[in-house]
């Protein structure tokens, strides 16, 4: 039923981001550090929406927009294509944005069409130019603060005035304002979002997904790294019940 949370399935993506932890030798401790910073900095900004009720609220909305149809919502990747937007947009599909794929946007004809199908952009601050659309745009933010992004999100937060945003976090601890919906990369955490709103796998289509490649939407990375990285992407998607993902 839509709209239910999966406990247990919850309790999995949990221990996920703890094996991940471990696989890359990150640091619980400064997983932590960053959330709280987060949510503090974005607090002293003072916007009357920032706040704990505000990030709820938006959280809220953007999980009634898609409960709220029974068309799919497409999750554009790193590495999306035209095409695939293009097949979204005629098929009426709610879009919600791994960070930076918005890119694909200035490839359509009217790129538009494809703005105004986005629910959501579910980043962690390396966007890029199609990120810094979206906040032109006024396009709901889902920021997530990991260990070593402090530097990047800084940067996001001093381009955003009071666009909605909800912040997430990766964490087993209880941050008031944030949450730890799972996941790991933006897409598959993009995916754990959608899925702890309530909606069915059955009605989400990953367009740009790929684990054996480095999508051209991706933040500036270590290409070697990045693969381990998708790897984890791809075996959190599968526990979550996608299938065929190369």
């Amino acid at each position: 039923m839509e709209g239910q949370e999966d406990p247990a399935l919850q309790s999995r993506l949990l221990q996920i981001q703890d094996e991940i932890r471990s696989a890359f030798g990150w640091s619980l401790k400064n997983d932590v550090f960053v959330a709280r910073w987060l949510m503090d900095e974005v607090i002293k900004k003072g916007y009357s929406n920032w706040s704990s009720d505000g990030f709820n609220s938006n959280w809220v909305n953007v999980k009634s927009e898609l409960l709220r149809g029974p068309w799919s919502v497409c999750i554009m990747g790193a590495a999306v294509e035209k095409y695939e937007v293009e097949n979204a947009i005629e098929r009426g599909c709610s879009l919600i944005i791994a960070d930076g794929s918005a890119g694909v946007f200035s490839e359509l004809d009217e790129p538009s069409k494809g703005w105004s199908r986005a629910i959501a952009i579910v980043t962690d601050g390396d966007g890029g130019r199609g990120l810094d659309e979206g906040i032109e745009r006024g396009v709901p933010l889902i920021i997530h603060a990991h260990g070593d992004n402090q530097t990047a999100l800084e940067s996001l937060i001093s381009k955003l005035e009071d666009c909605p945003i909800s912040l997430t976090h990766q964490t087993r601890h209880e941050i008031e304002g944030m949450r730890n919906p799972g996941g790991f990369t933006d897409g598959d955490r993009a995916a754990c979002i959608a899925i702890s709103m309530g909606v069915e796998v059955s009605r989400i289509d990953l367009l740009g997904t790929r684990s054996d490649m480095v999508g051209k939407y991706s933040g500036a990375t270590d290409p070697k790294k990045k693969l381990e990285k998708l790897v984890w992407m791809k075996n959190i998607l599968e526990e979550l019940g996608f299938e065929g993902i190369r």
